[in-house]
């Protein structure tokens, strides 16, 4: 027993603290941590299975340590929004769609709306960087979970403090929002879509209609008005990142359409209304959108098919819908113009009107008299076709009393030439500009008819259809033609004729003058000629011939071909000897005289005889 030094009161020597007092006594805690450390073994005492078990746990403390230590790292919540701010910038889709999460746990983050957003922040680098700003505001408030009552309400991704993550750190979410998606209409019984989806219910607050809540994206807004005839709709895109409010206001109206018929049908958006169109007044169409949305045409069942007016966007009260052919129709009437006038260039090179029909056509008492008008009198007209093109934005349809008739723009080329009885042809280019109308003949020919034309001021050529035509064949035809080629002989055979009497009077000098270039121009210099005349000049030189042409008459003039000609001869001379002897002789030739580039070349004296010789 020993006694407190503090209060006197007696106290076990084991104790360590005073019963009554409560102090410590002195000796007590040295005594017992000695007897402790005496007590205790030493590690070089322990056995070799202890020692492994105390080695095992301390690695499991220091593996454990590690371990959590990583996932401190990797769950921190800066590293966390650094990562997020990366995939970001390079656009990285897929990380983004695993990283953001839906505030609506019902709706799950496609790839498409990752795509809007990274569009949107693209093409606004403003917002970009204020949701970066806002995500990093969100971090700073540590150990807050956020609601949408702590962000801004048009924040389009939080960053959320929400709940563990291996039941030991801090976890946190990308929070993508949805935002409530309203427009603003003027009509009550509407149906709305989205995304060509039906809206199932709508709430209508007066003129706003909320369609719901969406997460942010590019949508297709439409709006639907059923009329008595046709289906009113409008359709939007919606760019919407934030609470948005569009205008879906539909422009309804009626309509007055005028045509250039009778009782065609009114069709809007390709549909028939059941209305018919009036030649002589407006008629009214409607309710429909005029705000160009809507497309007007009209149709009609006609002998030569169906017809139908371009479609025309509705975007004013008044509209003309006129009908017009189509381009198969546009390729008859073509066709028939094209033949007509083919008609008509072989009838003008025969001066015969009744080519006018042939392949069938039928031709009109215009069309006759204006043919005949061409070879009135004395005055001929030659010509062939050499190229033709159409406007086809210029046809125009039209019924007058009963019958369908169109008109066109043609421009027209021919060579052509007026001739008087004796004198040459000489063909030029000539254009004609005219106004072409055709009659379409419902009854037996079923077909388009050339019924007449008028002279045009102009030509627009910039939308012209060129329509092919042999020229070559046109040309050929002509000059094949009784008429033309008697002319055409008449008028060659005296360039002939006149060419041979001109080179046998100047062959006469180069003989006397022993000068070869006199002729050497008229001679051809493909021929053989050229020495056959050179070596007789070198001849008469020799013998000391000279001679005086008396008389040549051109007997008659052969056509071989395009280009060769054979002339006939009777010449008569006077010749002089060396020997100062002189006499008459009359000769027989026949020359070969051939056309070319450059004119009419002698090629060659295919033969000469001596018909007559006499003293002088």
């Amino acid at each position: 027993m020993k006694f407190c030094t503090s209060c006197g009161a007696k106290v076990e020597d084991t104790t360590a603290f005073c019963n009554s007092c409560g102090a410590e006594l002195s000796g007590v805690k040295e005594e017992r941590t000695s007897e402790v450390q005496n007590k205790l073994p030493s590690f070089s005492t322990l056995s070799l299975k202890t020692k492994i078990i105390l080695g095992s746990i301390l690695a499991i403390l220091i593996i454990g340590f590690s371990l959590y230590k990583v996932g401190e790292s990797y769950t921190d919540k800066t590293k966390v929004l650094e990562n997020f701010e990366e995939h970001l910038e390079k656009g990285n889709v897929s990380e983004l769609v695993h990283l953001l999460d839906s505030d609506d746990e019902s709706v799950k983050i496609k790839k498409k709306n990752v795509e809007a957003l990274l569009k949107y922040l693209k093409e606004n680098p403003d917002e970009k960087e204020y949701l970066l700003s806002q995500l990093h505001e969100n971090s700073n408030q540590d150990g807050i979970v956020l609601a949408a009552s702590s962000v801004d309400s048009n924040q389009i991704i939080t960053f959320e403090k929400k709940g563990k993550r291996f039941f030991l750190y801090d976890n946190y979410d990308f929070v993508l929002h949805s935002f409530p998606l309203v427009v603003n209409t003027n009509y009550d019984e509407l149906r709305f879509y989205l995304n060509g989806k039906e809206v199932a219910s709508p709430v209508k607050d007066g003129d706003q209609v909320t369609l719901g809540s969406f997460l942010p994206g590019t949508y297709k807004v439409k709006a639907v008005l059923t009329s008595d005839f046709v289906e009113l709709e409008k359709e939007i895109e919606v760019s919407h990142f934030g609470e948005t409010e569009s205008d879906l206001s539909l422009d309804v109206d009626y309509v007055y359409v005028n045509s250039n018929v009778d009782g065609a049908s009114i069709l809007i958006n390709g549909k028939d209304t059941g209305v018919k169109v009036n030649k002589e007044e407006a008629v009214e169409v409607g309710p429909v959108l005029i705000d160009g949305s809507m497309t007007l045409q009209v149709e009609k069942e006609l002998p030569f098919g169906k017809a139908q007016s371009p479609s025309v966007s509705i975007e004013q009260n008044d509209i003309s819908a006129n009908l017009i052919l189509n381009d198969e129709q546009k390729e008859a009437v073509t066709n028939e113009i094209k033949q007509y006038l083919l008609n008509y260039s072989k009838a003008i090179a025969y001066q015969d009107k009744k080519y006018l029909k042939e392949n069938n056509l039928i031709v009109s008492d215009f069309v006759s008299s204006s043919f005949e008008e061409l070879f009135n009198g004395d005055l001929n007209y030659f010509g062939y076709l050499v190229n033709l093109k159409l406007d086809l934005e210029s046809v125009y349809l039209e019924e007058i009393d009963g019958e369908w008739t169109v008109g066109v723009s043609v421009l027209e080329e021919w060579m052509e030439d007026y001739v008087y009885s004796g004198d040459s042809i000489s063909l030029s280019e000539e254009e004609y500009a005219r106004t072409y109308r055709l009659t379409y003949d419902s009854k037996t020919a079923k077909k388009w008819i050339v019924d007449s034309w008028d002279s045009s001021w102009s030509f627009d050529d910039s939308k012209a259809k060129k329509v092919e035509i042999d020229a070559a064949a046109q040309k050929k035809q002509l000059e094949s033609s009784p008429k033309f080629n008697s002319i055409y002989k008449e008028e060659l055979n005296s360039d002939i004729s006149t060419f041979v009497e001109s080179y046998i009077s100047s062959s006469v000098q180069a003989f006397n003058y022993r000068d070869f270039s006199i002729i050497s121009d008229q001679i051809d210099p493909s021929s053989d000629y050229t020495k056959t005349v050179s070596d007789y000049i070198d001849h008469l030189e020799e013998k000391g011939i000279t001679e005086d042409l008396v008389n040549i008459n051109i007997e008659k003039v052969e056509q071989q071909n395009d280009v060769t000609f054979h002339v006939y001869t009777l010449e008569e001379y006077h010749i002089y000897y060396n020997d100062n002897t002189a006499k008459y002789k009359a000769f027989e030739g026949k020359y070969e005289v051939r056309s070319t580039t450059e004119g009419l070349k002698m090629y060659k004296l295919l033969s000469t005889d001596e018909v007559d010789s006499q003293d002088l």
